[in-house]
């Protein structure tokens, strides 16, 4: 049987084992950080001259100090000092310096953009891959020009949203 669980190395406690509480105490400290995960930065990559045992960061491109060799890591300051948790595809991060949630996707953070499909409600897409382009209103035999003017103003909003192609 292994001594850590596959995900996030979480230590098992293994039959025999003496001071327990060790390991247990280790897999609740990875477990509070990773779960419901808030980073205060994702750039960072020298670590805080005075860090708050909780605050948590996820360590930049080119780390240095006790933080290199741990790029796109989350590093979490706590009792007995830092503690670095490899991210898996997926993880979700609240950055709190960007005020956005960033995704770990194969090999780094993502911030700018959500790595979805489409966002649904029910059965109806409200935002997904952008529809064909639909052309503005022209010819016809009689013009109104406040309609027009109204279809115009739906498309452009559309096209903005990127609902429908430009």
């Amino acid at each position: 049987m292994a001594d850590q669980s596959t995900r996030h190395a979480l230590p098992f406690i293994t039959a025999g084992q003496a001071q327990k509480e060790i390991t247990h105490n280790e897999a609740l400290d990875r477990i509070d950080t990773l779960l419901h995960l808030s980073v205060l930065s994702l750039s960072q990559s020298a670590p805080p001259a005075d860090p708050v045992p909780g605050n948590t960061w996820i360590v930049g491109p080119a780390p240095t100090g006790t933080w290199s060799g741990h790029a796109g890591e989350i590093a979490s300051f706590g009792e007995g000092g830092w503690r670095f948790a490899l991210p898996v595809p997926g993880c979700l991060a609240w950055v709190v310096d960007l005020g956005v949630f960033a995704v770990r996707n194969d090999d780094a953070w993502v911030s700018d953009a959500w790595p979805a499909h489409a966002i649904r409600v029910g059965d109806t897409n409200l935002l997904a891959p952008a529809l064909p382009a639909i052309g503005d209103a022209s010819g016809g035999s009689m013009i109104d020009v406040e309609a027009r003017a109204a279809i115009l103003a739906i498309l452009n909003v559309l096209r903005y949203m990127g609902l429908i192609a430009g």
